[in-house]
C-alpha cells in the first residue's frame, strides 16, 4: 500500500510505466509524420 501526504495514493496516476507507454506513442507517431513530410515512408536505408 502506498501513502501520499497521509492517504492511500493511487498507483495509476503516477506510475512512471505508464508514462512511458504514452511516450512510446507518441514518438511513433512523431516519426511517421515526418517520414511522410520527408516523402521517406515505405523505402529502406538499406542498399
Amino acid at each position: 500500500m502506498l501513502k501520499i501526504d497521509g492517504e492511500v495514493g493511487n498507483k495509476k496516476a503516477y506510475d512512471p510505466r505508464a508514462w512511458g507507454k504514452l511516450a512510446e506513442a507518441g514518438m511513433a507517431a512523431r516519426v511517421a509524420h515526418a517520414c511522410e513530410d520527408l516523402r521517406s515512408t515505405g523505402t529502406s536505408i538499406k542498399k
